[in-house]
């Protein structure tokens, strides 16, 4: 790919309480996760970190420098765990039905072109075993601060409660990451 997708180099993981993302992501060493739209990787490698060896990690992103980099930096870091490859968000996910127990959509979905997104949910929730979870962190609606400068575009808990529910999607927990960021999860139904 010759082209830089619009968020890639930047991570919201500096941004948040990385202890209250992973109380609300891990369900339990041997699951399966699925960090869509992944960047250069740095909410995988936190993960693998907390993880054992029996769970698996697929990390996918449009952005081939990115995966290159998340690819050498879990060799480095010995996690054998992490399958990162490059994919389109947005398009079909290289992975079968019913195969992960976790995605997790950091600070992505306001980039997803509105079009798209339902699109985009829709694979998610193909891909997510029965009752898995999907956890979004987004940035909350301020005028200020990182994430999108136009509040509108900005994905506050109750535009993602509505994105979400008609496909199938039950909110299971929300919580507070910081100034900034917010984490709401929900359950396939």
């Amino acid at each position: 790919m010759s082209t830089k997708p619009v968020a890639a180099g930047r991570s919201s993981i500096t941004h948040v309480d990385q202890d209250i993302v992973f109380a609300n992501l891990i369900a339990d060493n041997a699951s399966v996760y699925l960090d869509l739209a992944c960047g250069a990787g740095n909410y995988t490698l936190a993960l693998a970190q907390r993880l054992g060896a029996d769970s698996v990690i697929h990390a996918l992103d449009l952005w081939e420098e990115g995966v290159a980099a998340l690819q050498e930096s879990a060799t480095q870091q010995g996690f054998e765990n992490i399958k990162a490859q490059v994919a389109d968000a947005t398009k079909p996910l290289p992975l079968d039905d019913g195969s992960i127990d976790v995605c997790l959509m950091a600070t992505i979905l306001h980039d997803i072109p509105e079009a798209e997104r339902v699109n985009t949910l829709q694979e998610v929730r193909r891909v997510l075993k029965p009752h898995g979870a999907l956890v979004i962190i987004e940035y909350k609606k301020l005028d200020y601060g990182p994430g999108p400068k136009n509040i509108e575009a900005r994905i506050g808990e109750a535009d993602a409660e509505a994105l979400l529910t008609p496909l199938g999607f039950k909110k299971d927990a929300v919580a507070d990451l910081g100034e900034y960021p917010y984490l709401i999860r929900f359950i396939k139904q």
